[in-house]
């Protein structure tokens, strides 16, 4: 993939994973998700990848997120950071002031398919 197209990429697939109703695409959601996924929760507890998968399976797909402070740094050869602000924006006064995201995305099929391998949020106030 040209790198002049990575941030904008990395972006839609963010998006998609909270904007997406995974629900009928169950294999969608699995090959966007790496098997050794981690993340951290806004609270600090690390979260399983079945907990993730879940709760991504099950959120409203009505739901949705205004996404501000969005940048991509290349870490390495098929390895990058995104890191975002993101607010809840949908159902009405859903997220106070949303949280901080830092995401790892790592090249599997060069040019073609990326996985989500860290996830971490921080709530804001």
């Amino acid at each position: 993939m040209d790198i002049l197209n990575l941030p904008e990429h990395i972006r839609i697939l963010e998006e998609l994973l909270l904007h997406q109703d995974f629900a009928n695409s169950p294999d969608q959601l699995e090959a966007m998700i790496s098997e050794d996924f981690r993340e951290i929760d806004s609270r600090g507890r690390q979260v399983s990848r079945d907990e993730v998968v879940r709760w991504l399976l099950n959120k409203s797909p009505d739901s949705r997120w205004e996404f501000s402070a969005f940048e991509v740094r290349q870490l390495g050869p098929g390895l990058v950071l995104a890191t975002y602000q993101a607010r809840q924006i949908k159902p009405e006064g859903a997220s106070g002031g949303g949280a901080m995201h830092s995401s790892l995305w790592q090249e599997k099929k060069p040019g073609r398919t990326w996985e989500l391998v860290f996830h971490q949020s921080t709530r804001l106030e």
